[in-house]
């Protein structure tokens, strides 16, 4: 069953990385050069841990809910630094929509494990800002696989070779307890 789901994810995942998302047409990809590295990567996000910050955001919606759904609100919400790939609002709907279901459905109990390995995928521990994860060729992850980076047209990406990448569209979005980059598009692990 899981191999069969994992086929059906990477075949949607691949046809929309063909077609594109609207709402990625719209953003500006952060270039390789770290021309964006911005002030933000030197200050703490005016006491606001990640999850706050994401709470705070409109953008993350999806994300915060998700993250509430898979029960890691304390593990972002503590002293412990890590970097968080966030997926926008548009980059959950794709995928819900990949898998043929709405996103209330995404985030019932059959899809569980699945948001919480997908979750974990997009979460990094320590502190890893935009010239770090562009000089990298691959960010450990909390859920135990490596997602790989690449630079495509100057654009910096993140994901896998079996699942697609997403373009980082944002980055250094500093809180108490580590550091954000936007992305436009969910990243899945390999999944057995």
């Amino acid at each position: 069953m899981k191999k069969f789901f994992f086929v059906l994810l990477s075949v949607s995942i691949v046809s929309f990385s063909f077609i594109g998302c609207s709402d990625s047409s719209t953003m500006n990809p952060v270039s390789a050069d770290n021309s964006v590295i911005s002030s933000l990567e030197k200050r703490p996000g005016n006491g606001q841990t990640i999850v706050g910050i994401a709470a705070s955001d409109t953008n993350f919606t999806y994300l915060v809910a998700a993250v509430q759904f898979a029960g890691l609100v304390d593990v972002l919400n503590g002293n412990r630094q890590f970097t968080v790939f966030a997926p926008v609002n548009q980059a959950f709907l794709d995928l819900a929509a990949a898998l043929n279901i709405s996103i209330e459905d995404l985030l019932t109990e059959p899809y569980r494990e699945l948001v919480t390995a997908v979750l974990l995928y997009h979460v990094s521990p320590g502190l890893k800002f935009s010239r770090n994860v562009s000089k990298s060729s691959r960010v450990k992850t909390l859920q135990g696989q490596f997602a790989f980076t690449k630079i495509e047209d100057g654009v910096v990406m993140i994901g896998n070779d079996v699942t697609g990448y997403a373009n980082i569209t944002a980055v250094d979005i500093r809180a108490t307890n580590g550091v954000i980059h936007v992305l436009d598009k969910v990243i899945i692990p390999v999944l057995d």
